[in-house]
C-alpha cells in the first residue's frame, strides 16, 4: 500500500520537473526572439538612417553647387567687363544638365545663345553653327526627359494590368498592348516638310504613330485615352535660327471640330523647349509637350515629337513626389 501511495507523488514530481524545463525554454526562446527582432529592428533603422543621411548629403552637394553654378552669372558682377561667352556657355551647360528637371533653364539658354550669335557672326572653322554645342545639350536632355516618362507610363500600365509589362524601350514609339481601350498614342512623330503640296483634309498618324506633313498642314493627334484630340499646325520655319511657328488647340474627341471658346496656345518652338518645363496641362488631368527632335535645312525638313504624359502626372517642379502613390494616398482611381 506503502509503494501504491507513493506512485502518484512521483507522476506529479516528475510533471513539475518537466514544467519547469518547459518555462525555462519558452522564457530562453522568448529572450532569442525578442533579441532577434531587436537586431532586425535596428539593422531596419540604421539603414533608413544612412539612407537619409546620405539624401540630406546629397541635397547640400546639389545646393552648394547650384550656388557656385548659377552665382557667377545671375549674382552681382565683381568687374566692369561681362563674363566671357564661353565661360558663360559651359555653366550654363552644367545647369541644364544637372537641374533640368526642377528649373526653368530656357532664359539662361537663350541669353548665352544671343551673345554666341552676337559674338560669332560666321561659323566656326569646321562649318558648325556656334549654338549647336546648346543645342545639342536641349537635345540630349529632352530625350532624357523623354526616358523618365516613358518609365512613368510603364509603371502606370503595370499598376493597371495583373501581369508585368515587358519594358518598352524609348527609342520606339510607344503604342500600349495592355490596354485595349487605347486609342491614341503616348508619343507622335510627325516628319514636316517644306517641299510637299499640302493637304485638303487634316492629316492623322498612322498605326505606327507617325505623321507627315508639309507646314501649313492641319494635323490632328489623339490622347491616349481618346478624351482629347490634339489640332497642330506649324508654320513659318525659320533655318537659320531653327524654330518654328506652331499653333496647338485641343478640344474633346466628341467633337468634330474645335469650339470658339476652346483655348489655342501660340509660340515658337526651339531647341530650348524641354518636355518637363514646357508643356501643356488639360482639365481632365492629361498633359502633352512638343519639342524638335531634328532640324535639316538642306532637305528642309524637321521632326517634332509630341508626348503626352501619364493622366495625373504632375513635374518634379511642381511637386517633388511620386505622381502614382499621391494618387493612392488621396483614394483616386487611376
Amino acid at each position: 500500500m506503502a509503494v501504491d501511495a507513493a506512485a502518484p507523488a512521483r507522476t506529479k514530481s516528475r510533471i513539475l520537473d518537466w514544467l519547469e524545463v518547459l518555462a525555462k525554454l519558452v522564457g530562453a526562446s522568448a529572450v532569442l526572439v525578442v533579441a532577434l527582432f531587436a537586431n532586425s529592428l535596428q539593422s531596419k533603422l540604421t539603414g533608413v538612417s544612412i539612407q537619409s543621411q546620405r539624401e540630406q548629403a546629397e541635397s547640400q552637394l546639389r545646393a552648394s553647387m547650384f550656388n557656385s553654378l548659377i552665382s557667377p552669372i545671375a549674382g552681382p558682377q565683381t568687374g566692369e567687363r561681362p563674363m566671357p561667352v564661353d565661360r558663360e556657355v559651359i555653366l550654363t551647360e552644367l545647369l541644364a544638365l544637372n537641374f533640368n528637371e526642377n528649373f526653368e533653364m530656357k532664359p539662361l539658354m537663350e541669353d548665352a545663345i544671343k551673345r554666341l550669335a552676337a559674338e560669332n557672326t560666321g561659323k566656326s572653322k569646321d562649318g558648325e553653327d556656334p549654338r549647336e554645342a546648346l543645342w545639342s545639350i536641349a537635345r540630349r536632355i529632352a530625350e532624357r526627359q523623354k526616358a523618365s516618362i516613358a518609365r512613368e507610363w510603364s509603371a502606370s500600365e503595370s499598376a493597371k494590368s495583373s501581369g508585368i509589362l515587358p519594358f518598352v524601350s524609348f527609342l520606339l514609339p510607344w503604342k500600349s498592348s495592355a490596354a485595349s481601350s487605347r486609342e491614341g498614342c503616348q508619343v507622335y512623330y510627325l516628319n514636316l516638310d517644306a517641299r510637299t503640296e499640302r493637304h485638303t483634309e487634316p492629316v492623322a498618324s498612322g498605326v505606327d504613330c507617325q505623321a507627315s506633313a508639309p507646314f501649313g498642314d492641319i494635323v490632328d493627334l489623339k490622347s491616349p485615352d481618346g478624351n482629347y484630340t490634339l489640332r497642330m499646325v506649324a508654320v513659318h520655319p525659320n533655318w537659320s535660327d531653327q524654330t518654328i511657328k506652331v499653333s496647338t488647340q485641343p478640344f474633346l474627341s466628341e467633337q468634330t471640330n474645335p469650339k470658339p471658346t476652346d483655348t489655342q496656345y501660340n509660340f515658337t518652338l526651339t531647341w530650348l523647349d524641354l518636355p518637363l518645363t514646357d508643356n501643356t496641362l488639360l482639365s481632365d488631368g492629361n498633359r502633352y509637350a512638343a519639342y524638335i527632335r531634328s532640324f535639316y535645312n538642306d532637305f528642309q525638313t524637321v521632326s517634332v515629337t509630341i508626348m503626352w504624359f501619364p493622366k495625373g502626372y504632375f513635374t518634379p517642379r511642381e511637386r517633388p513626389l511620386n505622381y502614382n502613390e499621391v494618387q493612392q494616398l488621396l483614394g483616386r482611381k487611376q
